[in-house]
């Protein structure tokens, strides 16, 4: 119950700042007149966004980033192409800010301080600031990790989470989640501290899963994806929106189309990174309930 209000919370907070579209802006105008968005993303975020085996761009958010692709070019009337463009932790504000890319899709969180130089879309995924340790360590509780060595990458709001919920940490700068785990496996940090759903990634896809495990069962700290895109774009970002919405009802309806996608990351025997469909179908709900129901004719 306490995971269900919580998740809630967010969506609220996400609707709340997403709303009252004007149907005005460069972005768009730009799009129809190059026929391309420019889409920032990451390359090491599974299983939003990462280069597979084959050297494929792929992840849950590149396919939200393809969906949206085909809402534009469909009320456009036009052929619209995706360009996805590498982003990192540290410029991808920037990239949004000076309008190098028209959106920024991967694990990016809401925070207001962000909000104050770019726009975000509804919230597409909720996740939260959790650590991952090797199996026998005692940390997990926020208490625990006071004078602990804790792996962060700088300016995220993982770092955020735990400096206000344990400044005694010890914080340790990361350049990724790679590197972090190299400093785990040889004894430099203690723990990395991320969100849970892309450390549980990082602890399947290299298979650690004997040696290392994602705590605490609840995150410290909840937290809400959505895409970002420049601000004052009021006519981009109400497609935007359009586009997750409407994918969104198709998730809490059950339509094959989404399910199928949404199981291929998240399943709970088929995904590449297992999250209840329960837990999002909440989550979903409240945004949705914050917007006119759309018809799922011919997605």
């Amino acid at each position: 119950m306490k995971k269900k209000f919580v998740l809630f919370a967010l969506t609220l907070l996400l609707t709340a700042t997403s709303q009252n579209a004007v149907w005005a802006g460069e972005i768009l105008e730009r799009i129809r007149q190059t026929g391309v968005i420019t889409a920032g993303t990451r390359k090491d975020a599974t299983p939003f966004a990462y280069i597979n085996e084959k050297g494929e761009w792929v992840g849950y958010s590149i396919d939200i980033l393809e969906i949206i692709r085909q809402n534009v070019e469909k009320e456009l009337g036009k052929t619209i192409r995706l360009k996805l463009v590498e982003v990192t932790p540290q410029n991808r504000f920037n990239k949004v800010k000076n309008k190098e890319i028209d959106i920024e899709c991967a694990s990016s969180t809401f925070t207001w301080e962000r909000d104050k130089i770019i726009d975000f879309s509804v919230s597409y995924f909720a996740s939260g600031t959790k650590i991952m340790r090797k199996k026998g360590s005692s940390l997990g509780t926020i208490d625990s990790l006071a004078g602990r060595r804790i792996g962060v990458i700088p300016n995220t709001t993982n770092e955020q989470a735990i400096k206000i919920q344990q400044p005694a940490a010890i914080i340790v700068p990361i350049k990724n989640r790679i590197e972090g785990l190299e400093k785990l496996k040889k004894g430099e940090i203690e723990a990395i501290a991320g969100d849970g759903i892309v450390l549980q990634a990082l602890q399947l896809e290299n298979n650690n899963g004997d040696r290392f495990e994602v705590v605490p069962e609840f995150p410290y700290v909840y937290e809400a994806y959505a895409c970002m895109i420049p601000e004052d774009e009021s006519a981009w970002r109400g497609m935007v929106n359009y586009s997750l919405v409407k994918f969104m009802e198709g998730i809490i309806s059950d339509q094959p189309q989404q399910v199928e996608m949404y199981e291929k990351w998240f399943g709970e025997e088929t995904g590449v990174t297992p999250y209840s469909r329960e837990a999002i179908n909440d989550y979903f709900q409240g945004i949705v309930d914050g917007y006119e129901w759309i018809p799922l004719i011919s997605y």
